[in-house]
C-alpha cells in the first residue's frame, strides 16, 4: 500500500494576496460543479458576513446536513483581501473539514501491533519527539510498542522521500485539526497545510513564553495587498502590530495585533493571529486578513474560538507590542518561487535544518474529489498537547482511542508495569475499566490515584471520573459530593453539571437539574445535549411547551438527539389531546 502522494511542477496563477494554482473564481465554480453532482449535501450556501466597516471581506460557507452531522460544525469562514477570494476561503476551508472528518471517521485502519509494521514505520525516537519527551528510556518505548496494536496509515515523509506507516491516533490526539488542507492541487494543499502546522507551531512557542519577537516597519512593504490591507486598519484608526514570529524555523511567519481604542473594551476584543506562507508578505497579508474574519470589524464582539491566547487587556497582549527592535520586511526569511514544488522543497529542507520531518497523508474524499491532505510535522508545537507530557502518558491516551475496550486491559496493565506507578497511567488504566463498565474496579482506583501525588490540574478531573463511577452504581448524594470536590479545583469543567444534571434529575431535583445544566450551557454553548436535557427536566415538572422549545434547540445543535425527537412527539401528542378534553 502507498500514500497516492506524488508532488509534481504545479505554477501559481493567481498572486493578489494568496498564492493559488488558480483564480477564486475558477476555484468556486469548480467546487460548486463537483458538490452539484453529489448526492451528499455539503454546502448549502455562502454568505458575506463583514460589516463593511474595515472593507475587509469576510465570507462564511453554510453546512449543509450532512457536512453538520460529520463535523459538528454549522459554518467555516474565509478569508482574502477581496470578496471572490474570501469566498473561495470559505467554500475551500469547508471541502478541507469535510474531506478530514471524512477520512478520520469513516476510514477501516487496519490494527496492527507495531512490531508487524516496525520496518516501514514512524520510529519510537519521532513518537517520543511528537510530544516532546526526552527523558523516557528508548529502550522501554521499544519495548512496549513492540505488541501494542495501533491503526495505521500510509503518508509519504517529504524529507526521506520514502512513504512510511503512522498511527493515525497517536498525531490525531496531538494535533486534531491542525494540519489538513483543501487546495486546488494537491500540491496547494500541501503547502498550506505545512505553512498552517508551521504559523501555530511558533505561535505556540511565542505566546506560552510571551516571547519578545522584532517588530516589522510598515514603511518597508512593497507588496501592492499588503499596503492596502494595512492602509484599512490605518484610516479607520486600528492600533496594528505586526512582529516577525519565524524564529528558526526559516519560513516566514508574521504575528499580528490589533484592538480599536475607540471600541475597545466595550464594543470589541485584542485580535491576535499569525500567518506563514512561503512569502513574508503574503504571511502579512494572511495574518492581516484572518484579524477581519475574527474581529467582526470592531464593533461587535465574537465567539469565535482561537488558536492563539485571546486576551482580555492590553496589560496581557503587552509583549506584543512592546518595541525593543524593528526589522524590514525583506529581512524575514523568503521561500517564494512561481512553481509551488520547489516551496515545498524548499519549506521541508527549512525544517529538516532544525530536525523537523514532514509526513503528509492524502485525505482527499474519493466522491468530491477535491485535493486535502494531513500534514504531520512531529516535534512541531500545538496548543498545549505537546507540553507537561510523555511517551507514556499519551500511550495511555492513544490506547483509548485505539484499541476495542474488550482487548485494552492487558495492554494498560504493562504499560503500568513498565513505566509506574504514576497516578496518570492508574487514572487511564481506571478510566478503560470505566468504559469497559466496571465502575466499582475503577473506583477503586480512581481513589488510589488521588493519593498518587497527581497534578493539582488534574484533580478535578479525577473527582470527576470518581463522580461518574458513583453515578453509574446509583450512588447519586455520593457523586454530587465528589462533583463538589471537583469544582473546588476547577469550576469551567463543564463535565461536572452535566454530571451535577444528571444525578439532580435521578433525585428529583429538577429545579436544581435545570440549573446544573445551565451551567454547562454557559461554559459550552454548543452543548446540545444540555439543552435536551433541561426540555427533560422541564417535562417533568409539567412545562411542555417549554420543554419542546429546549428540545427543538438541542436539534438544531445536533439533529441526531433521538430522546429529544421522540419526546417532541408524545409532549404535542399530550398536548393535543388535553386540548381537546377541555
Amino acid at each position: 500500500m502507498n500514500s497516492h502522494i506524488v508532488i509534481k511542477d504545479c505554477y501559481k496563477t493567481y498572486r493578489h494576496d494568496q498564492d493559488k494554482a488558480r483564480t477564486p473564481e475558477e476555484t468556486v465554480a469548480r467546487v460548486k460543479e463537483r458538490l452539484e453532482k453529489l448526492k451528499i449535501n455539503i454546502l448549502s450556501e455562502t454568505r458575506r458576513i463583514d460589516t463593511g466597516r474595515l472593507d475587509i471581506p469576510v465570507y462564511i460557507s453554510l453546512c449543509g446536513d450532512d457536512a453538520t452531522r460529520l463535523t459538528g460544525t454549522k459554518k467555516q469562514m474565509g478569508k482574502g483581501a477581496t470578496p471572490i477570494q474570501s469566498e473561495a476561503s470559505a467554500v475551500m476551508e469547508l471541502m478541507e473539514r469535510f474531506s478530514f472528518f471524512s477520512f478520520i471517521r469513516r476510514s477501516s485502519f487496519p490494527l496492527l501491533p507495531y512490531g508487524e509494521v516496525a520496518s516501514e514505520a514512524v520510529s519510537p525516537e519521532m513518537l517520543k519527539q511528537s510530544v516532546y519527551d526526552d527523558s523516557t528510556p528508548l529502550d522501554l518505548c521499544r519495548e512496549f510498542l513492540q505488541d501494542v496494536p495501533l491503526r495505521w496509515t500510509r503518508a509519504t515523509n517529504l524529507t526521506r522521500g520514502e512513504d512510511q506507516w503512522v498511527p493515525i491516533d497517536w498525531f490525531y490526539l496531538i494535533n486534531e485539526y491542525n494540519g489538513p488542507a483543501a487546495g486546488n492541487t494537491i500540491e496547494e494543499a500541501i503547502l498550506q497545510s505545512l505553512c498552517e502546522v508551521v504559523e501555530r507551531h511558533v505561535g505556540s512557542i511565542i505566546s506560552y513564553e510571551k516571547r519578545s519577537t522584532p517588530l516589522i516597519d510598515p514603511a518597508s512593504l512593497k507588496d501592492p495587498a499588503a499596503v492596502e490591507l494595512v492602509e484599512k486598519f490605518r484610516r479607520q484608526g486600528i492600533e496594528l502590530y505586526m512582529r516577525d514570529f519565524s524564529l528558526d524555523t526559516g519560513i516566514p511567519t508574521v504575528g499580528a495585533l490589533a484592538y480599536d481604542p475607540s471600541t475597545f473594551p466595550q464594543l470589541s476584543e485584542i485580535i491576535f493571529t499569525a500567518g506563514t506562507t512561503s512569502n513574508p508578505e503574503k504571511s502579512l497579508s494572511r495574518a492581516l486578513t484572518e484579524i477581519a474574519q475574527l474581529a467582526g470589524d470592531f464593533e461587535s464582539r465574537t465567539s469565535y474560538r482561537p488558536t492563539l491566547p485571546k486576551y482580555t487587556s492590553l496589560e496581557e497582549a503587552g509583549y506584543l507590542m512592546e518595541n525593543h527592535r524593528t526589522v524590514s520586511i525583506g529581512d524575514l526569511p523568503n521561500l517564494d518561487h512561481d512553481n509551488l514544488k520547489v516551496e515545498i522543497e524548499r519549506c521541508v529542507n527549512a525544517l529538516r535544518r532544525i530536525g523537523l520531518e514532514v509526513l503528509v497523508i492524502d485525505v482527499t474524499h474519493p466522491e468530491l474529489g477535491v485535493p486535502a491532505v494531513y500534514t504531520i510535522v512531529p516535534g512541531a508545537h500545538f496548543l498545549d498537547r505537546t507540553r507537561d507530557t510523555d511517551f507514556a502518558q499519551h500511550a495511555a491516551r492513544t490506547l483509548l482511542q485505539s484499541v476495542p475496550i474488550e482487548q485494552i486491559m492487558p495492554h494498560m496493565e504493562r504499560l503500568l508495569h513498565l513505566f509506574g506507578p504514576r497516578y496518570d497511567l492508574t487514572f487511564f488504566l481506571a478510566h478503560s475499566l470505566e468504559l469497559e463498565g466496571r465502575p466499582k474496579t475503577a473506583l477503586s482506583l480512581f481513589l488510589q490515584a488521588l493519593d498518587q501525588n497527581p497534578d493539582p490540574r488534574e484533580i478535578a478531573s479525577i473527582y470527576v471520573h470518581i463522580a461518574s463511577c458513583r453515578k453509574d452504581l446509583a450512588q447519586y448524594e455520593e457523586a454530587l459530593e465528589a462533583l463538589a470536590q471537583a469544582e473546588q479545583f476547577n469550576d469551567e469543567l463543564k463535565e461536572i453539571y452535566n454530571l451535577r444534571g444528571f444525578c439532580y434529575y435521578q433525585l428529583k431535583r429538577h429545579r436544581d437539574a435545570i440549573s446544573a445544566f445551565e451551567k454547562a450551557i454557559e461554559l459550552d454553548p454548543g452543548s446540545a445535549i444540555d439543552y435536551a436535557n433541561i426540555g427533560s427536566n422541564l417535562r417533568e415538572l409539567g412545562f411542555k411547551q417549554e420543554a419542546i422549545r429546549l428540545y427543538r434547540m438541542a436539534l438544531e445543535l445536533d439533529p441526531d438527539i433521538e430522546f429529544a425527537r421522540d419526546n417532541i412527539a408524545r409532549l404535542e401528542e399530550a398536548m393535543e389531546k388535553d386540548s381537546t378534553a377541555a
